[in-house]
């Protein structure tokens, strides 16, 4: 069993990378006046834009919502966005953005049983895809499926998400370094159980259902973890 304090982490800028990475440009709060409201106003058309996505779905979304939404006039957001598809490549940088942001939060909150003795990481991931942003990033997954030209926006950066991703969370578990297949292995199983579990959510109702899959997604990571299970194709 891996033993609690063999590799802390130095949690003080863990995630900058991923959200440098993803940040929208125009909506960072600093500057002069002129430039803090501007940045206000994108922020006001972003968020908008996610309760667009999530209430209606992407085939529904609309500028003309999205300015309703917002309470700006259509003028005002076309001064920010003037097209569509400047605003949907914003808005997915965003969405991305608001993710990460939440759970670098909750990350940074776990004590070092939680992290690895518990695993705690895997029910986080859990409460981030009940979140208003991952079903807006999973509208915009599936619409970029038929659509190609969100898709051309979207698969690019959703990529990039997952690399950058996966390198950010594997500084703040370092005791998965020595056993990079496992890892990559570990995260391709979390994500593909936990998202399948999501879309699957109203169809299995019964939560007892629902949590013994994740605790068992939780402790099958454990034993690959720790050696326990046999590694596919090989040792790392």
């Amino acid at each position: 069993m891996h033993d609690i304090g063999d590799d802390t982490p130095d949690m003080t800028d863990w995630g900058g990378k991923l959200l440098s990475a993803f940040e929208p440009g125009g909506v960072a709060l600093d500057g002069g006046w002129q430039q803090r409201k501007s940045a206000q106003t994108r922020v006001v058309i972003l968020e908008a834009a996610i309760d667009c996505l999530e209430a209606h779905g992407y085939s529904r979304m609309t500028t003309q919502l999205i300015a309703k939404r917002a309470e700006i006039s259509r003028g005002a957001m076309l001064h920010h966005y003037a097209t569509k598809q400047e605003l949907v490549a914003s808005l997915i940088d965003y969405v991305m953005y608001k993710r990460m942001q939440q759970f670098i939060a909750r990350i940074r909150a776990l004590s070092e049983e939680a992290r690895v003795q518990q695993h705690a990481g895997i029910e986080l991931y859990w409460e981030s895809l009940l979140t208003r942003e991952f079903t807006s990033y999973l509208e915009l997954s599936l619409a970029a499926r038929t659509d190609p030209e969100l898709r051309e926006i979207f698969l690019p950066r959703a990529r990039q998400y997952d690399r950058v991703e996966r390198d950010e969370i594997l500084r703040a578990f370092p005791e998965w370094k020595a056993r990079p297949k496992s890892y990559r292995l570990a995260m391709d199983y979390c994500i593909a159980t936990m998202e399948g579990l999501l879309l699957n959510r109203d169809i299995w109702d019964d939560r007892g259902r629902r949590l013994l899959l994740r605790q068992f997604v939780s402790q099958s990571i454990l034993k690959l973890r720790d050696g326990d299970w046999p590694m596919p194709g090989g040792e790392d």
